[in-house]
């Protein structure tokens, strides 16, 4: 007696198509899930680099991000001609900010607030104070 095998075919040809649909789909929306999560402390961090670099601030990077530069201190000493300078980013010093000050220069990093003293010749003067991060301030020091 001779046995007769059915053979079920299964067309799979869509079966691998499918799978590469939801791998793509899950991707995707790791993607989403982690640029939504980390994209403005991305384009942050991108945009204290290009400025740091010397580019000017632009519209992508804008000023809502800027840190707020608070100018506590602008003591001239006319005796020695030195320009005494305290400021503080976001209400005290901020490790991820550096400030300059024009005229001036780099201003130190103390552990509550910044500091320069500086060497001027004449005054009184308009001294503005820069941050890495896009805040300034401007004061007029006296005599």
């Amino acid at each position: 007696m001779k046995r007769h095998t059915t053979h079920t075919i299964f067309d799979q040809t869509g079966q691998g198509l499918v799978e590469y649909v939801l791998i793509l789909t899950l991707v995707g929306v790791i993607v989403i899930v982690t640029l939504s999560l980390l994209g403005t402390s991305v384009g942050n961090i991108f945009c204290r680099v290009t400025i740091s670099l010397g580019a000017e601030q632009t519209q992508q990077c804008g000023t809502s991000n800027a840190d707020t530069v608070v100018i506590t201190r602008s003591d001239y000493d006319s005796d020695d001609e030195e320009l005494h300078l305290d400021a503080t980013s976001n209400g005290s010093f901020n490790p991820d900010a550096s400030l300059t000050a024009s005229p001036g220069g780099v201003m130190e990093a103390k552990s509550d607030h910044y500091h320069l003293k500086y060497t001027l010749t004449g005054c009184p003067c308009t001294v503005t104070v820069t941050s890495s991060l896009g805040g300034s301030a401007t004061v007029t020091v006296g005599p």
